[in-house]
């Protein structure tokens, strides 16, 4: 059976594994413990099967230059154990996720920096098409959702991720 729900306490280490096996690093697991330390993992999903973590997610808030209401988060890190992948188990979590951030309501969108044929299925877009840039310079694979109509009214200019993203090393 594979359940996807909140991260607990208790799956701190296994979510730490799973981004480390993902990603054939330590990077992505030192980030997620940098973010925790920093109170800066706002929101961290997990999917189990049979009992054992096999996916993670995160959120964490970023500053925008224009209109910061701090109601914006970033998504990244999201990580599936190499031998579930390809499966939907990744995009379950993240529209999982999602959806709890629609829930809460204090949330009014998420900024991601990825590939763009794969967030582009979760309604992400160019963040560019609502004056948005990121400090890495991702063009077109810095992407925004909205989690509500008018989600992404009033801001503009760079927007940063919190300061443990500085730390990585690509």
């Amino acid at each position: 059976m594979i359940v996807t729900r909140p991260l607990r306490t208790d799956d701190l280490d296994a979510a730490l594994a799973v981004e480390r096996a993902a990603f054939g690093r330590a990077d992505e697991a030192d980030l997620v413990q940098r973010l925790r330390v920093d109170g800066d993992a706002t929101l961290e999903w997990v999917t189990e099967a049979q009992g054992r973590v096999i996916a993670h997610v995160l959120y964490s808030p970023v500053r925008i230059a224009r209109g910061d209401d701090g109601r914006v988060l970033g998504l990244a890190p999201v990580g599936v154990m190499p031998a579930y992948q390809k499966q939907g188990i990744g995009d379950a979590l993240i529209r999982q996720s999602l959806d709890a951030l629609r829930e809460n309501g204090h949330v009014r969108a998420v900024v991601v920096l990825g590939e763009a044929a794969y967030y582009t299925r979760f309604g992400f877009a160019p963040a560019s098409h609502h004056g948005l840039q990121d400090v890495y310079g991702g063009g077109d694979a810095f992407m925004a959702l909205a989690l509500r109509a008018g989600g992404l009214d009033g801001y503009g200019g760079r927007v940063d991720y919190a300061p443990a993203f500085d730390l990585l090393s690509e």
